[in-house]
């Protein structure tokens, strides 16, 4: 008997042990990660409003929640910008942001969906919208154009990788495209990177991209697509442009904007 007793004693603390083990597994699986590593990550795409360049930064963290934030930059006594100011955006998972402005408020669209957002300066959301084009024409660049107040999307054709196209689209996406035009770029790389930035100043279109020999450049084209100007970046961690008057302003992966040119 006591025998006995000794094995139905010992097979009960194995099934408590592994009711316990079972419990502790399911609890580190339903540990979330939410923290925030916004001063690690890069940035992306600027723009310049009220005095402030403003970027968002490229989630790395891989974590849950909100990761995604609005930042604004400020310019120091040796005039070097740095991160003045950040605003939650409430969102993951979107990869690089383009961005641009009217003049009063931010547009964002993201490279990893058709989300257009236009929020304030201080992060807040009008609204998010999605272009009605094909999920093989993938967002690489966004700007405004002044002439006739709207948006100017670009997208690259993943079914013809040298393959671009630009959209007209009103501010609040509810109007048809007013123009949309399909253009070639046999010059630039047709694996990951291509053309990844736009900025649209004096009729002419600036476009940040990788040619065929993974160089970083800056195209210029007229208002009909043709190239009337092609410089090389150096620097390869550059990821976005925007104007500031007539100077162009890059930014790079690690936070740094500075002035590229004037035109």
């Amino acid at each position: 008997m006591k025998q006995i007793s000794h094995q139905i004693t010992n097979k009960y603390y194995l099934v408590v042990i592994l009711i316990s083990i079972f419990s502790l597994s399911c609890e580190e699986k339903l540990t979330i990660n939410t923290e925030k590593n916004t001063y690690y990550d890069d940035i992306s795409d600027i723009t310049f409003l009220n005095d402030h360049f403003f970027s968002t930064n490229y989630d790395l963290s891989g974590n849950a929640g909100s990761q995604i934030d609005l930042l604004k930059f400020g310019m120091n006594t040796d005039s070097v910008y740095y991160i003045s100011d950040s605003f939650d955006l409430d969102m993951n998972g979107q990869g690089y942001f383009a961005i641009t402005n009217d003049g009063t408020d931010l547009y964002l669209q993201s490279k990893n969906s058709y989300l257009i957002i236009r929020c304030s300066p201080i992060g807040e959301k009008a609204f998010m919208m999605s272009d009605t084009i094909a999920t093989n024409w993938q967002p690489c660049g966004l700007a405004y154009q002044n002439e006739n107040d709207s948006l100017l999307a670009l997208y690259r054709n993943l079914d013809t990788l040298s393959q671009y196209r630009v959209r007209t689209i009103s501010k609040d996406i509810s109007i048809e495209s007013s123009r949309d035009e399909i253009f070639q770029l046999n010059f630039i790389d047709t694996t990951y990177y291509g053309v990844y930035a736009l900025a649209y100043y004096n009729s002419s279109f600036f476009m940040l991209g990788v040619d065929t020999t993974l160089t970083d450049i800056l195209m210029i084209l007229d208002n009909d697509f043709n190239i009337t100007e092609i410089e090389t970046i150096s620097d390869s961690t550059v990821v976005g442009l925007c104007f500031k008057e007539n100077n162009l302003y890059l930014s790079y992966r690690d936070k740094r904007i500075e002035i590229w040119k004037s035109y």
